[in-house]
Parts: structure tokens; C-alpha cells; sequence
């Protein structure tokens, strides 16, 4: 253990390099038409649709115009994005909640259609500061959402304690959720997020990312199993460490969207690595890890950190008022002819777009070490 911690050095150029989708453009953007989304747009889930029955049967659940129909037929699919959104301050909250909006894009993320309204709203008790950084996975004919909620015993206070949970939700259609609320198990007994469901059980149990924020081993990526989705969900232990660099002061890690299945008990993880420089900046970069449950006592095959850092203008500045800057931060990744594709916030204030070839990306995970 002391050797798999020691210092190590930010590679300068990973060995398989991500590309930036559409010139680097956002694919979505603030909706200052919108109050609840007029300020920034960031850390959306995707959930892809190809099969033709599938998106059609949705399609009539959205009322879908014929011609946004013809556009997810030639594009084969759709890809359902579940975004966090944030609009004016609220006094009554002294906050400004976070809520989720959706969105429907082409699998290369071409924007399709934009509902107005959110589809989970900062209501509930246990979520009434925000909904915040969904993950989702299909499971049979249901998407159960794990996000994070943001909550206060007392809004409204400014004074009053803050923390956050892991909590689920769970739809059909994207439009009409059911709230199961804060997980039951042991995942919520300290502030707990970065929740993400493995696509499949593993040994006939589920499997669930998880990052805590207190406790031992904090700030690094956990591993749950339950024996339903559902839960309750209780904890393993650590999955993966997060290394020291010295090129910065402070390192954590932790899940990016749900991992891609492989076959044969492998996944493909991508996850972000944060650090602070020993100057004081922040800095969130896209990791990616390669996981094997055959290698029962060590399933990290490899590790790539950075896989991408923040480069482009949308990723280094955002938000003036917010100062998130430097960042880049995803709750989603799925594949599409041969390549990753991996919707991600620009600075907290944008969604943009990123593809790596999948195929690379894993030889290079397996030569890399853990």
C-alpha cells in the first residue's frame, strides 16, 4: 500500500486523447427565458434510446413534433439528458436551489428538444436546497436516478446547518418520477455523493460508486452492494485511492457516470480527479479507470489520471459571480459506434461534449497498472 501512494506525476499528454465534440462548443446552455435555468447549466446524466420501439413509445409520452420524430430516426436514437440547473437567488431558501431539467440530443449531442419546465423540482424535504449531479442507469424498463441531496432542517436560515445525501428517484418516462428519497443502509450516516449504479448485478448483488465525504478513507471512491436496487444499500470499503501528485497540494477523486459494461465482470469508469495546487487553485480533471470483478481482492486493471484536463475557454472560466473555474466534471458516459462519448460541465456553467475511442481507451487502461 505505502508503494501503490506514493508521489506520482501528472502525465502531460494521456495515451489516448479524448476529442472535443463540435469544436468545443457548449451543447447546452444557460435559458435565461427560463428563471429556475438562467444562470448556469451543468452535471447532466444521459441515458442513450436506440432501439425504434423504445424511443418511439417515449416520443409519444413527450409529444414529440413530427419533425423533432424524423430527427431521432435519422440520427438512430436519442439521448436523454438530465441536467442540474440553477437560476436566481432564492431568500426565502437564502440559496439557489439547484433543479433538474431535460433535454433530448442526437447520440453526438445535437440538441433535438428542450422541455421548459423542470422535472425534478427543489420541493422535497430532503432535497429542499437542490438537486444535484444525477447518475442514471436502466434497469429492465426503468431508470432509477441516484443524485445528490442538498438540504437544510431549516430554510430560510442562514445560520442553519447544511448537508448533503445520496437519494433516489425512479421513472419510465423522464417525466413523471417517483421519489424513493434518502438510500437506505449506511451510506447516508456521513455527507455522502458521487452515487453511481453499476448497469448490472455482480455475483447477484448490485453495486453502487460512492464517494464520502467524512469518515475514513474520505474523498476517494467507495463501493455499496445491496441485494435490489433500491437498497438498502451498505457500504464495502474503498474501491480506489486517490494518489498524491506533486504537482499539486491536495488530490481526491470521485465517480463520473455510471461504468460502461464490457463483459465477463469488466468496466469502463470515468471519474474526476480534483486537486488544489499549491498555490491555491482548483482544478477538475477527467479520469478513467478499467475495472475487473474476476480479480476479487484487486479489481482496478488500470488507471489513466488526467485523461483530460481543462483547456478550452468554456472550461477555465465560467460563471463570473459563481468563480467555478478550471473545471471539467461528468455524471455520464455511454458508447456509440466504437466511441465513448462523454457529456460534461465546462466550469460549472455548461454542458459540452467529449468522445474518446473505446476500444484504445481499454488496451491502454490495461497496459497503464492500477
Amino acid at each position: 500500500m505505502v508503494d501503490s501512494l506514493s508521489v506520482r506525476t501528472i502525465t502531460a499528454v494521456p495515451p489516448v486523447q479524448p476529442a472535443r465534440l463540435h469544436d468545443g462548443r457548449p451543447v447546452l446552455e444557460p435559458n435565461p427565458q427560463n428563471a429556475w435555468e438562467s444562470r448556469v447549466v451543468l452535471n447532466p446524466a444521459a441515458v442513450l434510446i436506440a432501439e425504434p420501439e423504445e424511443w418511439a413509445w417515449l416520443a409519444d409520452r413527450w409529444a414529440l413534433a413530427p419533425e423533432k420524430r424524423r430527427r431521432i430516426e435519422a440520427a438512430g436514437g436519442v439521448v436523454v439528458l438530465l441536467y442540474r440547473a440553477q437560476g436566481a437567488f432564492d431568500p426565502e431558501r437564502n440559496h439557489a436551489p439547484s433543479r433538474l431539467g431535460l433535454a433530448l440530443m442526437t447520440p453526438t449531442l445535437e440538441l433535438i428538444h428542450r422541455f421548459p419546465y423542470p422535472v425534478i423540482d427543489a420541493a422535497a424535504d430532503f432535497h429542499n436546497l437542490g438537486v444535484e449531479d444525477p447518475r442514471c442507469t436502466r434497469v429492465g424498463d426503468t431508470f432509477y436516478l441516484f443524485y445528490t441531496g442538498y438540504y437544510t432542517e431549516a430554510p430560510g436560515d442562514p445560520d442553519a446547518e447544511r448537508a448533503v445525501q445520496i437519494c433516489l428517484a425512479s421513472t419510465q418516462d423522464f417525466l413523471e418520477w417517483t421519489l424513493h428519497g434518502p438510500l437506505e443502509g449506511d451510506l447516508n450516516r456521513v455527507d455522502n455523493k458521487n452515487a453511481a449504479l453499476f448497469p448490472e448485478p455482480v455475483d447477484g448483488r448490485w453495486l453502487l460508486l460512492h464517494r464520502p465525504m467524512a469518515g475514513p478513507d474520505a474523498m476517494t471512491i467507495h463501493l455499496a452492494e445491496a441485494d435490489a436496487v433500491t437498497g438498502p444499500w451498505y457500504t464495502r470499503g474503498m474501491l480506489m485511492p486517490s494518489y498524491p501528485y506533486r504537482e499539486f497540494a491536495r488530490s481526491w477523486i470521485g465517480a463520473g457516470g455510471p461504468p460502461i459494461a464490457l463483459g465477463d465482470g469488466r468496466f469502463l469508469m470515468i471519474y474526476h480527479q480534483g486537486h488544489y495546487t499549491h498555490e491555491g487553485t482548483r482544478e477538475y480533471d477527467l479520469a478513467a479507470a478499467l475495472l475487473d470483478f474476476s480479480r476479487r481482492e484487486a479489481p482496478v486493471v488500470g488507471r489513466i489520471e488526467p485523461l483530460m484536463r481543462p483547456a478550452a475557454a468554456g472550461e477555465l472560466h465560467g460563471d463570473p459571480e459563481l468563480g467555478v473555474d478550471n473545471v471539467l466534471f461528468t455524471c455520464a458516459g455511454y458508447v456509440w459506434e466504437g466511441q465513448v462519448i462523454i457529456p460534461y460541465a465546462g466550469a460549472d456553467s455548461r454542458i459540452f461534449g467529449a468522445s474518446v475511442p473505446l476500444e484504445p481507451l481499454v488496451q491502454a487502461l490495461e497496459q497503464s497498472g492500477a
